[in-house]
Formats: C-alpha cells, structure tokens, sequence
C-alpha cells in the first residue's frame, strides 16, 4: 500500500502546485473572516452544556412516551425464534435412517496426483470474522426486525408517528442561539496631502546695456537746432573703413574706431538735435558719436565707441547702429564688432 499512497502523492504534487496561485488568494479572504467567527464559535461551546442539559432533562420523557417493553419482548422472540432454528435437524420428520453414504458406495482409488498447497482455513476465518464485526451486524439486524415490527403493526406504527411529531415539537421550544456574523469594514486609505514648498524664483534685472561705459551712457548734452530741420530720409551714411578688431580682458572698456561717409543731403552737426550723427547698441544705449563738429555731405566722419566687454572669455560680436539723435535711426550698415576676450 506504501508504494501505492506514494505514488498517489507523487501524481497529485504538481496539480496542488497548479491549484495553489488560485488557492493563496482565497485563504487571504477566508482567514481574517474565520479569526472574526472565533469568538461565536467559543460563545457556542460555552452554551453547550446548559443544551445538553435540556436534551437531558426531555430524553426520560421521550422514552417514556415511546414504551419499550414491547420492542423488548419482540427481542426475545427473535432470540429463541433463532436458538430454534439452529438447533433443528435436516433430517425429515417421520423418515428412518438409512446407511451411511461412505458405507454403501465404495469410491474407486484414486491415483496421486500433484499435492495441493495447504490454505489455513483457521487464520482465515478468524480474520474474517474480525472484519465482520459480529457486534455491528447483531445490531443492524435487530434494528431491520424492529422497523419491520413497526411497519407491519398499524398500532406501533401510529404511536411511532405520534411520539416523532411530539419529539420534533419538543425540539423546537428549544432555543438555539443565533450567529451573527460580524460586518467586516475595509478601511479606506486616506493618502497624506503632500503640500511642495513654493519655489520662489529671485528677480534680477538684466542691465540695458552689459557693455556701455559711464561715459557713453551719459547722452551728450544736445541743443534745439538754430534752423529749420530737414526730414529724415535727408540723412544718410556709409560704412568706409574701421581699426582693428580689439582683444582686452574679461569687463574691461573697449574702444574702437569706426569711420562712415556722408552720403545725404544734408551735414552732421555735433551736440545739435536733430542733427547729429551717432552709433548705438542694439538696445539703444548710445556709445559714439561724430568726433567732429561738422561733417559735409561727401565727407568722413570719424566715431569712437566705447563700450565695457563681456565678462566670458572668447570671441564676442557687438553689432552698431547709426542713428541721427533726436530724429530716428538709420538704414542698418551691418557694422559688428568682435571683440575678444582674455
């Protein structure tokens, strides 16, 4: 039988494994419930005795109602009905006897022949008769010959009927105590408000002009014009030539020289408004302007500008404008300064 209960188990190994992702999820669910039921099941056993004192005190009653002396009696019939019947001859009544069937029939010899194995017949009685269970079987006979008393007797069968509907009645006064589950209550998750600290962002302003110097931020002290202005488009210029592109260190003033013809219709005059040629930073900032004071129409007009250089090494491109001061500014010359820094 080992090799048989092993094998067994060796074959219902993988599908315990198969079933075990589907079997986890439900003990999980089942488990906390039985924890909550433990607590009925102890109230219950505690209230056990005082039931069985109950059922107790009703048994007298019920045996009472029911009167065995009959299904005694019966018993004893069917003891001695046996006893009878096993002490019985199979000889019939009235018939003499005759002789002995080994006296009047010689059987012929028989030749040996092959030996059979010998059975114990003893052994395997008794071991029959231990699987038989003498004391089970009396009982379930005497219990077939009682039902059918009961059934072939319309009497016990009515007081049979009349005592089980008395029973069930007397079951039913008797009060079992209800179970009542617990209400299981998930809990609701409440995520803690995460508040992020503001980020203040500093304000900084950005200058007007990175590279202009104190000298060429202070506008040049202009006068109104002693004479009737021209319009705007009588101004023109030229880029004519330049100096060489400046290397100066990191913040430091750069100069450069730049020189523009005169190709309008009209002169450049200096410090008079309306009138006077200069170049600008693409943001306004003015940082040169005509060295002279006049500048005909056809002539070169010399410019100086000065401006602070970056504060980053390498090469940096500064471009100009020209520009007529208090009038507007002019057609774009392309001028750039690259300036380099070390």
């Amino acid at each position: 039988m080992r090799p048989i209960v092993s094998g067994v188990a060796d074959a219902a190994r993988p599908l315990l494994l198969r079933a075990r992702p589907w079997a986890d999820p439900f003990v999980d669910e089942v488990a906390p419930r039985l924890n909550d039921l433990r607590p009925k099941m102890q109230e219950l056993r505690a209230q056990l005795p005082e039931l069985r004192s109950r059922i107790a005190g009703a048994a007298p009653q019920i045996a009472a109602r029911i009167g065995l002396g009959r299904v005694t009696s019966f018993g004893r019939t069917a003891g001695a009905t046996a006893r009878r019947l096993s002490s019985m001859r199979l000889t019939p009544r009235g018939a003499a006897p005759g002789p002995s069937v080994a006296n009047a029939v010689i059987a012929p010899r028989a030749l040996p022949g092959p030996r059979l194995p010998s059975i114990p017949v003893g052994a395997t009685a008794r071991s029959i008769a231990r699987r038989l269970r003498p004391g089970r079987w009396a009982f379930r006979t005497v219990a077939i010959g009682i039902i059918a008393l009961v059934l072939s007797n319309a009497t016990l069968r009515d007081a049979m009927v009349a005592e089980i509907n008395w029973s069930s009645s007397v079951l039913q006064t008797i009060e079992m105590p209800t179970v009542v589950l617990p209400s299981i209550e998930i809990p609701t998750l409440e995520l803690p408000t995460i508040e992020l600290p503001a980020i203040q962002i500093p304000a900084f302003e950005i200058p007007t002009n990175l590279f202009a110097t104190a000298e060429s931020t202070a506008q040049s002290k202009l006068t109104p014009a002693p004479f009737e202005l021209p319009p705007l488009n009588a101004y023109r210029a030229q880029f004519e030539t330049q100096a060489s592109y400046p290397t100066v260190p990191p913040n430091a003033t750069v100069e450069w020289v730049i020189a523009l013809r005169n190709t309008g219709s009209v002169g450049w005059y200096r410090g008079i408004a309306g009138a006077q040629a200069a170049l600008a930073l693409a943001d306004g900032t003015e940082v040169a302007v005509q060295s002279t004071a006049y500048v005909a129409p056809g002539q070169v007009g010399w410019f100086i500008a000065r401006f602070r250089a970056p504060a980053g090494a390498g090469t940096h491109s500064v471009a100009l404008f020209p520009r007529i001061d208090g009038r507007g500014e002019l057609p774009d010359l392309g001028i750039l300064a690259l300036v380099t820094v070390r």
